[in-house]
């Protein structure tokens, strides 16, 4: 299992950075379209009369000064030398902006956001420039491995909240929000969730230290060991070499090289549901889907057809958004659940009484959630109305 998995972690890395080659062509100009951004080319951010169109600019400068101070800050009052955490600040500061703008930048235009591939390049730069340097800029060896994943960990959840946020302004605007509105409401998400996230962070830090969990994170234990292989020469270099060549051929031939990786990486009960999933939608498209559509272009021409096809995989979409939602849902609630056992007595936890408690309390959280759904979407117009006044008006 450990000789596979050593591969695996190759292989995920390797389609990473073979994904994000592969896609050079694709932010080649996108150095030129920040300037052009920041100039304001063909672009009105306010309009008279109506107010802010866009969110200003201006304002990332300023988050980009005003995260440089905090980090050096944080990081000299926690131990670290004052020149390491300037320069810990610099490099993932001037990464995060650059890699993660190629990053959002390849999202926008193929629809895939290459994490893993971004997020190896700022692991091996920090942990290249840290141990590099250590004696000089006074560092121990597991304080240049820490400032290394701490600044890998920080790219890579800006750069996936990079991508959500595109994903948002893609579905707003097609529903005719403004742009200014939805970073307005992103931007003022982040400190909760910032607040909320650091808890639950320390929360599984404590329970993993402790051995009361084990969380399987391929790609945080692919960042794990190339940090010991860097920091301390361990590992298997031609397991992990292997992995790389296979990731960076399986990218090539199939555009899902990290995807296998992780599928090799991962224990049949957490893959079984995604190929199961899979194979059924495969199924259902070749055996169901394809002879209606067939039929209809038959009897009412290309148009139609395409139409039933797009309205019919538009309803399997919004299945599949039931299923990961419900699923995010029941994973908040069992991570709540689990904190509460954590810090109630140990032998009534494994009492009968405190597990149907434990099941009255999920359904009454369950209950509780839907109908505040519910509500809001009746408040939305969402649910509830009347659709021939909605059609008549229309």
């Amino acid at each position: 299992a450990k000789t596979i998995r050593t591969v695996a972690i190759g292989c995920i890395v390797g389609g990473g950075l073979f994904g994000l080659a592969k896609m050079y062509k694709t932010f080649l100009a996108i150095f030129s379209d920040i300037g052009s951004a920041f100039r304001g080319d063909g672009s009105a951010e306010y309009i008279e009369g109506k107010g802010w169109y866009e969110w200003p600019l201006k304002h990332i400068p300023i988050f980009m000064g005003v995260t440089f101070f905090s980090m050096i800050a944080i990081f000299t009052l926690g131990g670290f030398p004052i020149i390491a955490s300037t320069l810990f600040a610099t490099v993932l500061i001037a990464t995060t902006f650059m890699l993660g703008a190629i990053a959002v930048r390849v999202m926008g235009e193929t629809g895939i956001e290459p994490v893993s591939g971004t997020s190896f390049i700022v692991l091996l730069l920090l942990l290249g420039v840290f141990l590099g340097a250590q004696e000089t800029l006074g560092l121990g060896t597991q304080e240049a491995v820490l400032l290394g994943l701490v600044g890998t960990t920080v790219f890579g959840s800006a750069i996936s909240m990079s991508g959500t946020v595109i994903g948002d302004y893609k579905n707003s605007l097609y529903i005719g929000n403004r742009p200014y509105h939805i970073s307005k409401g992103n931007i003022m998400g982040v400190v909760p969730g910032a607040i909320f996230g650091a808890g639950v962070a320390i929360f599984l830090s404590i329970q993993l230290a402790n051995g009361n969990i084990e969380l399987l994170a391929p790609q945080a234990n692919a960042f794990a060991t190339f940090s010991v292989i860097f920091a301390e020469g361990q590992g298997d270099l031609l397991l992990l070499g292997l992995g790389l060549l296979l990731g960076m051929f399986v990218e090539w031939a199939t555009g899902m090289g990290t995807s296998f990786g992780l599928g090799m990486y991962l224990d049949i009960p957490h893959t079984l549901p995604m190929l199961i999933g899979g194979g059924a939608r495969d199924w259902w498209e070749e055996k169901k889907l394809k002879p209606r559509i067939d039929k209809v272009r038959e009897e009412e021409g290309q148009t139609a057809a395409e139409k039933t096809r797009a309205l019919a995989l538009l309803g399997t979409f919004m299945v599949a958004a039931g299923l990961l939602t419900g699923e995010a849902f029941f994973g908040t609630e069992s991570s709540i659940l689990s904190f509460i056992d954590s810090v109630l007595d140990e032998e009534f936890v494994n009492s009968r009484s405190w597990w149907a408690l434990r099941m009255g309390m999920l359904i009454g959280l369950n209950v509780l959630i839907g109908g505040i759904i519910y509500w809001l979407f009746k408040a939305a117009g969402v649910i509830g109305g009347d659709d021939e006044a909605e059609a008549t008006a229309a």
